[in-house]
């Protein structure tokens, strides 16, 4: 039909740019049904069934979820909390048995109240592998007691990477507050980010934002392939619209990413200032909250490879302020 021609190509979305985007984790806690997931499933990676659930119900029940999710077309895993609740008992082989016979696709591995064992994590690797299984494994921890520092986690990730993990997720919890990436207010804490992805392939790691305003803001300053996981069901439209920039508040960001590759930082620079008319290297600073020198050396950068240009503000000569370059 043209009429649908005509929506793809104002919109920019089709099978290519949606297999480009990032991964979108979708956190059920079966309490709702899943017809956002049948109108949405090109917009969601995976399906988690949260927590400890699946104690809670026979797995039958839960068998019986997961073959729903799959008519979708769509994917799903245990939460981690399933199998640390084994791994205490010293039963981690009873708990791989059973996401076995639930029918999940992906494992994920948590210490989010535990630490396990390397001999714990090489089984839980060996066994992904035999059941053709992707393996997960999520750092964080739960308890605001023993929340991780940022030397911690990076550690962790590391250590990791050593089990050749699918996706490494940073945790967030269902709140998105003081834990991880985000202060006591669910704000991020950039500077943690970038220390991150230093670390680890943005393609590699997750970052748990069940906040729509987190998702956002980790949508604009990292770009349209980050990986966005403790979504809830009925947010998947929400994000799906901010990740391809046709809301309000991340319109123009596909379009940023496909002409300007950069580091994080510096591709939050550009997206600032092609949104605006003209802005002061202050007024970069303020909006982004990245500090002068990083927001120096970024214009610095975006000057160089003749993205934008610089001139005196007419207001105030004294002043120069950034703006797109304009095409010739």
């Amino acid at each position: 039909m043209e009429d649908d021609l005509i929506y793809h190509e104002i919109s920019g979305i089709n099978d290519n740019a949606i297999r480009n985007s990032g991964r979108v984790m979708v956190l059920d806690k079966i309490v709702s049904d899943l017809t956002a997931l049948r109108y949405f499933s090109g917009f969601v990676g995976y399906v988690k069934i949260g927590w400890g659930i699946p104690f809670l119900l026979k797995m039958d029940l839960i068998k019986e979820r997961i073959m729903k999710i799959h008519s979708c077309g769509i994917e799903a895993s245990n939460g981690g909390t399933f199998l640390e609740s084994f791994a205490i008992k010293g039963k981690l082989e009873s708990g791989l048995n059973a996401v076995k016979y639930m029918g999940y696709d992906i494992m994920e591995l948590s210490e989010g109240i535990i630490d396990l064992s390397k001999r714990d994590k090489n089984i839980a690797r060996e066994f992904s592998e035999s059941m053709n299984m992707k393996l997960v494994m999520e750092v964080g921890k739960k308890n605001r007691n023993n929340r991780m520092s940022l030397s911690e986690i990076i550690e962790r990730i590391e250590e990791d990477l050593e089990y050749n993990p699918w996706m490494v997720i940073v945790e967030g919890r269902e709140s998105g507050k003081d834990v991880g990436i985000y202060d006591g207010e669910g704000d991020i804490k950039w500077d943690w980010v970038d220390e991150i992805l230093d670390h680890i392939p943005l393609n590699k790691v997750m970052f748990e934002a069940p906040m729509e305003r987190q998702q956002t803001e980790l949508i604009i300053r990292l770009g349209n392939a980050v990986n966005l996981g403790n979504i809830s069901l009925s947010s998947i439209p929400s994000l799906a619209t901010q990740r391809f920039g046709i809301r309000g508040d991340t319109l123009g960001v596909e379009q940023h990413n496909n002409d300007f590759r950069g580091s994080p930082a510096t591709m939050f620079v550009y997206y600032v200032i092609r949104n605006s008319l003209k802005i002061d290297q202050s007024g970069i600073v303020k909006v982004t909250g990245l500090n002068r020198r990083t927001v120096q050396n970024s214009l610095g950068e975006l000057l160089n490879e003749g993205y934008i240009e610089e001139r005196p503000d007419t207001g105030d000569m004294r002043r120069k302020v950034y703006r797109l370059k304009a095409k010739e």
